[in-house]
């Protein structure tokens, strides 16, 4: 892969959204239209030269509280195009990291595979702060950049990839405007989020293994919350805490996962939801998180103390 050599012309701002599948109901325009009736203004909406290649449309607005907020639709994905082979994450957090972005919203609908009994599940029209994921060949560094790989200058861990000072406020927004059922959190479910492999849903037994091991990790570890999964994106979590990003995620429940007992197809499920209930549920929720969240300073952050500087000598075992 050959890399450009490029210099960002883009906004800057501490706060961005990747925001993708809860928002499919609605074009570019009608979210742009929306947030300027709330009193933002929109500066102007453009595609940045990254070193991978063209980069997504890329929008720049002021609050009415006075914050800027960069808005990269639909994950950065372009119409037609697969997010792998055109680098999609490596444009996305290019111009995050160009663009002194801090924290970075992002919200995602999934399907659930919840081994519980009736009554305990997780269903379609829920809302989940996850807890964590099953890493991804995806989930990698910059190519081309100071970043391409953590080690051997940082020991980079997970415990917590997504931001535990964050996801709260996510919550307490979400009950304002549940979309059917129940919001659920890392403290009562232990939520991991999974991508597919292939360019669509997963087989039949791909779910069942996962329930089976969820099952299984719950009951070894019984003195914690439940884990069950979550089908559908996870925009590269390990990347964002290397560039020291604070990662507020949270995911609409759209179907249960393929392969499980369902009242109905997937389908029917999911486009209805996308295009009433999640559209309109997530609209609010973004403006209002985007125009009051916090950015988390100090220390004390787990997105700050998990990134680890490693002994110099490491670097000098290496080929330079």
């Amino acid at each position: 892969m050959a890399f450009k050599d490029v210099t960002y012309e883009g906004p800057h701002a501490e706060i961005a959204t990747l925001t993708g599948s809860p928002l499919w109901g609605m074009s570019i325009e009608d979210f742009t239209k929306a947030a300027v009736e709330r009193g933002w203004y929109n500066f102007d909406d453009f595609r940045p030269d990254t070193p991978y290649g063209k980069g997504p449309v890329v929008q720049h607005f002021l609050t009415e509280n006075g914050r800027h907020v960069i808005r990269i639709p639909s994950y950065g994905g372009v119409a037609g195009e697969d997010l792998r082979l055109r680098h999609t994450d490596h444009k996305v957090f290019w111009i995050l990291w160009k663009a002194g972005v801090k924290v970075v919203l992002i919200g995602g609908t999934s399907g659930i595979a919840d081994w519980r009994p009736e009554g305990q599940k997780i269903l379609p029209g829920d809302v989940v702060l996850p807890w964590s994921f099953m890493t991804h060949p995806e989930h990698r560094g910059l190519p081309g950049t100071e970043f391409e790989s953590a080690w051997p200058k940082y020991d980079l861990l997970l415990d917590d990839p997504f931001c535990t000072q964050l996801w709260p406020l996510i919550a307490e927004e979400a009950r304002k405007h549940s979309v059917i059922g129940s919001v659920h959190t890392p403290d009562k479910v232990h939520v991991a989020l999974v991508i597919p492999s292939g360019i669509t849903f997963e087989t039949t037994y791909d779910i069942q293994r996962h329930v089976v091991l969820s099952k299984m990790i719950s009951e070894m570890f019984s003195d914690q919350p439940p884990v069950v999964t979550l089908h559908g994106d996870c925009v590269n979590p390990v990347l964002a805490r290397l560039l020291g990003m604070h990662v507020a995620y949270y995911h609409m429940v759209a179907n249960i996962a393929q392969g499980l007992p369902m009242p109905q197809g997937i389908a029917e499920t999911l486009y209805g939801l996308y295009q009433n209930e999640f559209v309109n549920a997530a609209l609010k929720m973004e403006l209002a998180l985007l125009s009051t969240m916090p950015i988390p300073n100090g220390d004390s952050c787990v997105c700050k103390v998990s990134l680890h500087t490693a002994p110099k000598v490491f670097a000098h075992s290496m080929t330079h």
